[in-house]
């Protein structure tokens, strides 16, 4: 089967949520689907990412012929369709998020009552007195007789029962069920409704300033037992999942670089698995961690009498934990490493508690208004795209207080504390 393709460059100009405008190249690569014989697009950070995807679809065009047509699936039948293509793709605790949502909020019934009831209804089945269950979309509705004021009606039941968060989080969900379907069974379906309730907004993360940062990476290098693991993620930047899942085969001291390629679940199994496609990355070292990671080597917890995780639990020699547990892996748990070490360190430091997660944070923002190229720091972070990047990762990584002030210059006016400067000036006789 012959696929026509064509791959274009485009300049992007964006701006982050501080105002600051960037600008980066898009790779758009162009071709005709083979399942449905429309045209389509697709976007990369680099040429080379482009053309890989581009001989990849030459290649595998006759065996991606996917359905066309066919019986239109109930709704119960397009979220069963939906979740079974993302088996393999996804994580399993991201798939069970996904399956949680549309079987909650898309398919199932909802009630309005605490998280505690609603848990307990979940284990048991057991209805709470006096709960008043809404039913959310019909799960047996042909998916093309689904409207739009339909689905507008919807999240507003969602909102009636829950919060802003999930109802976003359901909209979203559906959308992109609507789209699969659209596209394997050669439908038209309903548009998402705008402006369909409350926005769910982000509570502003907490974080810390550069001299506090500073404060801890100063500490970092004096704490022999744990300072290579708090500095790593403040200086790489990388997810808490994928930090606990790092192994010394990833870790090249010569070149100064960590491969990141496996995440650690909840239980402390590792996973081949990022988080996305493009968590899959190499990370340059900085001459400070390159040195923290060689000291760290000779003094690492062996396992088997081997090197095997680099961020390894510490109970012990072997790795027995103060539990009595036997690692034999050298599993260090992220709820472990919240309370037994990243915590401590803030409390002992005197600086305000912030998430593992709010180190990431700071790594690419500060990355960013160090003028680092948005399309670097996405590929750092692990973003498949620098949207997301400049979206979500930026934050006035610098004190403005005194921005402001700059207004006094053009209306020509000053404070009381300048103008007494001023006058003490003016006093002194020359």
């Amino acid at each position: 089967m012959s696929t026509h393709t064509n791959i274009t460059k485009r300049k992007v100009r964006q701006k982050n949520r501080a105002g600051k405008l960037f600008e980066y190249d898009r790779y758009i690569l162009h071709y005709k689907d083979p399942a449905t014989s429309k045209r389509k697009m697709r976007r990369f950070n680099t040429r080379r990412e482009a053309e890989e995807a581009r001989n990849d679809l030459i290649k595998n065009a006759d065996g991606m012929k996917r359905r066309k047509g066919g019986a239109t699936p109930t709704l119960k039948e397009a979220v069963d369709y939906w979740l079974d293509s993302k088996k393999g793709i996804i994580t399993d605790h991201t798939f069970h998020s996904y399956k949680q949502v549309a079987l909650d909020y898309i398919t199932g019934q909802m009630f309005k009552g605490t998280t505690a009831e609603k848990r307990s209804f979940k284990a048991t089945g057991v209805k709470p007195l006096g709960a008043n269950f809404v039913q959310m979309l019909n799960p047996n509705t042909k998916i093309d007789e689904i409207s739009t004021s339909e689905i507008r009606m919807w999240q507003q039941r969602i909102l009636s029962v829950s919060s802003a968060y999930n109802a976003r989080l359901a909209r979203k969900h559906l959308s992109s069920i609507f789209r699969l379907i659209e596209e394997d069974y050669e439908l038209r379906l309903a548009r998402m409704p705008s402006r369909a309730g409350a926005r769910h907004r982000r509570k502003t993360r907490k974080l810390l300033t550069e001299d506090q940062v500073k404060l801890v990476l100063d500490y970092a290098q004096t704490d022999k037992k744990w300072g290579v693991y708090y500095a790593f993620v403040f200086l790489t930047g990388v997810r808490p999942s994928e930090m606990l899942g790092l192994l010394w085969e990833d870790v090249d001291l010569i070149n100064g670089r960590v491969h990141i390629c496996r995440t650690q679940d909840d239980k402390g199994g590792l996973k081949d698995c990022p988080k996305t496609e493009a968590g899959v990355r190499q990370i340059p070292l900085n001459s400070l961690l390159l040195e923290m990671l060689k000291e760290w080597q000779e003094s690492c917890p062996r396992f088997n009498g081997k090197l095997y995780r680099v961020f390894p639990a510490q109970g012990s020699a072997d790795g027995k934990g103060s539990g009595g547990k036997l690692h034999t892996d050298g599993r260090f748990l992220l709820c472990n490493f919240r309370n037994r070490v990243w915590y401590p360190l803030f409390d002992k430091l005197g600086l305000p508690r912030v998430s593992i997660y709010a180190a990431r944070h700071m790594a690419i923002s500060f990355l960013q208004a160090q003028g680092v190229e948005i399309g670097l720091v996405a590929k750092i972070a692990g973003h498949s795209s620098p949207q997301i990047t400049l979206q979500y990762y930026t934050h006035a990584v610098r004190e403005y207080d005194g921005m402001m002030n700059e207004l006094n210059e053009v209306y020509g006016i000053k404070s009381k504390q300048e103008n007494d400067i001023l006058a003490r000036g003016s006093s002194v006789q020359i």
